[in-house]
């Protein structure tokens, strides 16, 4: 039984995982302890979320029997002195620090720590497909293959940067033309393809970016410059100009990326016929229409994307790899929750709310938390840990009514944000089948990383949280036994209204990360962006709040 460190040092989405004997004890993405999103946090390095995992803990990296350490690109280039690198004294404070524990340290591949990420928390036992596929790698690598069977792992292909074209890519360099951030605005490109249409012109534009040749292969290697060329080409045409165009170049990017990766999935799946399982991990993946795509074509049994799919699970997949190779880790397993996170007593929420003068509270209560929600009112819920990976599941979320469609409107405006993607629902697992088209790969929704379709007897029920052009939505089902509080708070709410769904968006305001601590929450309180906060066993609201 030992200790177990994974650290992510690529380029972005710096984060940490410790897992002690098998079990995970922490997995934080930095961005959540510095405050600054990991789109503007360029080479600097995991140093935050180490340091918090080790003082909450009490572990020390240098107490760990393991410290798998991946894409150490930083380090690398610290070596050098190169200029990108943001704090190269704490580079080579860390340097100094892991050159003593030399033995202890297993360097572990890229999408090596992508395919480790989704597979052994798949839960799928039997035979499974393991696909990565990002936007690129230390190792020049932009995608994988990985056939698990027994528990173990073993890859079979990998998409190399200089032969093969990138989706991902074409993604990331597509985001300043909408003026939009890459590696943060993607989501919104794909929410608003919905609302577009075919334009062969624009379509095929696409195709001399990558496209898929078969036998596993992409063209055109290092297709950034490629892309960025097309783009340009389409921005003079104009057609980056007006919302109606705009959509029209996203409807096109979404169906082109969703038409060549299935021609790649199709062939994966002839060459391997007797695995009927899927488990997905890289950026790639965070497109949710794409997965949806993907669960309904018929090509595997089961379909799982892993909490963490972007880079910040790196140090996730790393870490379970180590554990695997110490003898902890109890091979495929399903994934209790993401809850792995900071959390804060009620003492001590309690104490920062007397800071504040204008703060009044009374005592949590299910009922009373479903009514203020039933009345129209914005409430957030600071609650346990909080989640590792993209999504808000109940830890760090804002609860809204799904009932009416202008609360996307209004919703926006509160929290500051121009979010095109509509609000994803978190449904009762008792009603999931009765309200969404599950057929398969129901465990990955309990962490919102599928769409579905609803169904037509519940789409007037339901119009905040679902899209209005295609009628799906990105659900998170929510069981009693892993997730008590958001279940019971859905259940009461469903007494109330008798809609067992209720809208879930993140708890932070516009380029800002997921909050952490009470006191975010208190300052988006005073703010006036919620209505109500329940933390602890206290529920809030500002003195003159009617």
């Amino acid at each position: 039984m030992g200790k177990v460190y994974g650290l992510f040092f690529g380029n972005h989405n710096y984060s940490t995982t410790l897992i002690v004997d098998g079990k995970i004890q922490y997995a934080i993405e930095d961005e959540r302890i510095t405050r600054i999103k990991s789109t503007y946090s360029w080479y600097e390095g995991p140093y935050t979320s180490l340091s918090v995992i080790e003082e909450k803990s009490g572990i020390s990296l240098e107490d760990a029997d393991k410290i798998c350490i991946c894409d150490p690109t930083l380090l690398f280039m610290t070596k050098n002195n190169n200029s990108f690198v943001k704090d190269l004294e704490k580079n080579k404070n860390f340097i100094s620090r892991i050159s003593k524990l030399k033995n202890k340290i297993e360097w572990v591949e890229h999408h090596e720590s992508h395919a480790y990420s989704t597979y052994f928390v798949s839960g799928i036992k039997d035979k499974s497909i393991i696909v990565t596929s990002d936007g690129g790698s230390y190792e020049k690598l932009c995608g994988s293959i990985w056939l698990g069977d027994n528990n173990n792992l073993k890859k079979v292909h990998s998409v190399e940067s200089f032969s093969n074209g990138s989706i991902g890519i074409m993604w990331y360099d597509i985001c300043h033309f909408f003026n939009m951030i890459g590696n943060k605005d993607e989501g919104k490109i794909m929410g608003m393809a919905g609302h577009g249409e075919y334009n062969e012109y624009v379509y095929n534009s696409f195709k001399n970016i990558t496209k898929y040749e078969g036998n596993l292969k992409f063209s055109n290697a290092y297709n950034a410059e490629i892309a960025i060329y097309i783009y340009k080409n389409l921005e003079n045409e104009g057609w980056f100009n007006g919302e109606k165009n705009k959509k029209i170049v996203a409807y096109n990017l979404q169906k082109y990326t969703e038409d060549i990766f299935m021609e790649y999935l199709n062939d994966i799946s002839k060459k391997y016929p007797e695995y009927r399982n899927l488990c997905l991990a890289g950026g790639l993946f965070a497109n949710v229409k794409l997965n949806q795509v993907i669960n309904e074509s018929g090509l595997f049994d089961n379909v799982f994307i892993t909490p963490p799919m972007g880079d910040e699970g790196l140090s996730f997949g790393s870490a379970i790899k180590g554990s695997i190779s110490i003898g902890d880790w109890d091979g495929v397993r399903k994934l209790e929750n993401a809850f792995l996170g900071l959390e804060y007593t009620d003492e001590e929420i309690f104490n920062i709310s007397k800071s504040y003068n204008n703060i009044n509270h009374e005592d949590f209560n299910y009922y009373k938390i479903a009514q203020l929600i039933n009345e129209g009112n914005i409430v957030a819920l600071l609650n346990g840990k909080f989640e590792f990976g993209p999504r808000a599941l109940g830890a760090r979320s804002v609860m809204v009514r799904p009932t009416e469609r202008k609360t996307h409107e209004v919703l926006n405006t509160r929290l500051e944000r121009n979010e095109i993607m509509p609000f994803a629902p978190f449904v009762m697992s008792e009603y999931a089948h009765i309200i969404f088209d599950i057929k398969q790969s129901e465990y990955t929704s309990e962490f919102m990383t599928m769409c579905y379709t609803v169904k037509d007897e519940w789409k007037d029920k339901l119009p905040a949280v679902i899209h209005e052009v295609d009628n799906t939505g990105r659900p998170q089902i929510v069981y009693k036994h892993k997730n008590p509080v958001f279940w019971n708070i859905l259940n009461e709410y469903n007494k109330i209204s008798g809609i067992p769904v209720m809208l879930n968006t993140s708890f932070n305001g516009h380029g800002e990360p997921i909050i952490n601590t009470p006191k975010q929450s208190f300052q988006h309180l005073l703010k006036g962006t919620i209505d109500y906060l329940v933390a602890g066993d206290k529920i809030y609201k500002l003195e003159n709040h009617e």
